[in-house]
């Protein structure tokens, strides 16, 4: 008989503490839902607002020796200034404020280094550089494009493709695609149009460069024709390219 009631309350004794422990487990559970819950409501409130990034874009680097590569010197610019007009958070300084200090910082050589590059940006108040380098290859070119910080802490960026001419030239969406992402900013706005190609470019990239004297002699506010008709078709391109204290229409 006392055995029997010592297991009754044995029993007894069992249930309550699996029962209490069952208690205990959801409890905890319901805790820590609440907590994950709070805590991703709190992270949501936290976003932190997207800053606009100031770059600004020089002539690319071509060999010295590849004379019939100079064209792709500005037409790498072009491209870009191009390109970026559909980027969200990517301000690009007009060419037109940007070629005085490339000519003087590239010098005679034409050739922009890391530093020289930098400096360009640093006058221009901007907070990367974007430097190209043309080279050419059996199949065609080389390009490379660095993304360089104007001051130090910043770890520049480079892409690089080789390929045809115009194969490469369609690139530059992805070049600054990859770039907002590294920058953790918006990415570029999509687009239906397809980006003109490099070698559609040469003519324009050729009056540029009589523009600024950048391989010939300069020639400033003599593209008047060039002017107009780039302005017919593409206004902002035209306004980032030609200053507008020599080309009238711009200022329209």
């Amino acid at each position: 008989m006392l055995n029997c009631v010592r297991k009754f309350f044995s029993r007894r004794v069992q249930a309550h503490v699996r029962g209490g422990l069952l208690l205990i487990t959801a409890s905890a559970l319901l805790l820590s839902f609440f907590h994950s819950a709070c805590f991703f409501k709190k992270s949501k409130a936290k976003v932190t607002p997207v800053s606009e990034v100031r770059i600004t874009l020089l002539p690319f680097n071509v060999p010295a020796e590849k004379q019939d590569l100079r064209w792709t010197a500005m037409a790498g610019p072009i491209l870009m200034g191009k390109t970026i007009q559909k980027a969200q958070d990517l301000i690009v300084t007009p060419l037109w404020e940007t070629m005085p200090l490339a000519i003087e910082a590239a010098g005679v050589t034409r050739t922009f280094t890391q530093e020289t590059a930098t400096w360009v940006a640093s006058r221009l108040s901007v907070k990367w550089s974007a430097m190209g380098e043309i080279s050419a290859t059996k199949t065609g070119i080389r390009m490379m494009i660095d993304f360089l910080p104007a001051k130090a802490g910043p770890v520049p960026f480079r892409f690089t493709k080789s390929g045809k001419i115009d194969d490469v030239g369609e690139r530059f969406p992805d070049v600054f695609s990859q770039f907002a992402y590294y920058l953790t900013i918006r990415p570029l706005e999509p687009t239906q149009k397809k980006l003109p190609t490099m070698t559609s470019m040469k003519k324009l990239a050729e009056a540029l460069d009589r523009e600024y004297g950048w391989f010939v002699a300069a020639e400033p506010g003599k593209a008047q024709a060039v002017v107009s008709d780039l302005f017919a078709t593409d206004e902002p391109l035209a306004r980032f390219l030609f200053n507008p204290s020599l080309y009238p229409i711009l200022t329209k």
